[in-house]
C-alpha cells in the first residue's frame, strides 16, 4: 500500500509547493513576522488571487498595482545592509517594505499568478527625475500592450512613484528606459537566477 500512497504524496507536494501562497507559507510567515504578516498573505489569496482570477488584465493590474503600493519602501541597505538585493514577494511583504526592484518583482509574480502573460510583462530599467529634478535609476514593471510596441502608449507602466497605472506616454518623470528584461521568456541574469531559486523555495 505504501508503495502506491508515496507517489501520490510526492504529487501532492509539488502541486502545493508550485502554489504562490500555501498554507504552509502562512504558518512560516506568521512564526517569523508575527499575524500582521500572515494576514497580508492571506490578503493577496483572498483579495488578489481568488477575487480577479477572472478578471480582464486591466482590472487586474489596477488591483495588484494598488495593493502592492500600499507596503512601505525602504532601501535594500537599511533592510538586507547591502547596496543592490532582489528580495522575494515573501519577504517583501513579510518584512513590509522594500525599494523600487522588490514592488516590481512582488507585482510580477502575483500577476503571473493571476495569468497575464509573462511575455507582456518587462523589469523597466529607467532614470527617473523627481519633482526638484533630481535624477535617480530606478526600476518599474512595463506591460506591453501590443508584442512589439511602436508608441509610448502601448506600453503601460506599474511603478511605485506613481500610484496609478498610467501609459509610458503619461509618465514624464521618466525621462529615459535603460532596458527592459524578463528571465522568464529571455536570459537570465545571476540575480534572475536567484531570484528564481529564492522564489521556488518561498524564502521569507
Amino acid at each position: 500500500m505504501m508503495k502506491f500512497l508515496l507517489p501520490i504524496f510526492l504529487f501532492l507536494s509539488v502541486i502545493l509547493n508550485a502554489q504562490l501562497i500555501s498554507q504552509n507559507l502562512e504558518i512560516r510567515a506568521e512564526k517569523k513576522y508575527g499575524p500582521f504578516a500572515k494576514n497580508r498573505f492571506l490578503s493577496i489569496q483572498k483579495d488578489l488571487l481568488d477575487k480577479l482570477k477572472d478578471a480582464n488584465d486591466t482590472v487586474k493590474l489596477n488591483a495588484v498595482n494598488t495593493w502592492v503600493n500600499n507596503i512601505k519602501y525602504d532601501s535594500d541597505m537599511d533592510i538586507y545592509g547591502v547596496g543592490d538585493y532582489w528580495a522575494t514577494l515573501y519577504e517583501f511583504v513579510g518584512k513590509d517594505r522594500g525599494d523600487c526592484e522588490d514592488y516590481t518583482i512582488a507585482k510580477y509574480y502575483i500577476l503571473k499568478d493571476l495569468g497575464v502573460d509573462p511575455h507582456k510583462m518587462k523589469f523597466t530599467y529607467v532614470v527617473y527625475k523627481d519633482r526638484r529634478g533630481r535624477l535617480f535609476a530606478h526600476m518599474v514593471l512595463s506591460y506591453l500592450k501590443v508584442p512589439h510596441p511602436k508608441s509610448k502608449n502601448d506600453i503601460l507602466i506599474l511603478g511605485n512613484n506613481n500610484k496609478r497605472v498610467l501609459p509610458a506616454s503619461q509618465r514624464p518623470d521618466l525621462i529615459k528606459v535603460i532596458k527592459m528584461i524578463n528571465g522568464d521568456t529571455g536570459p537570465k541574469s545571476k540575480k534572475w537566477k536567484k531570484l528564481e531559486i529564492n522564489m521556488k523555495n518561498k524564502k521569507l
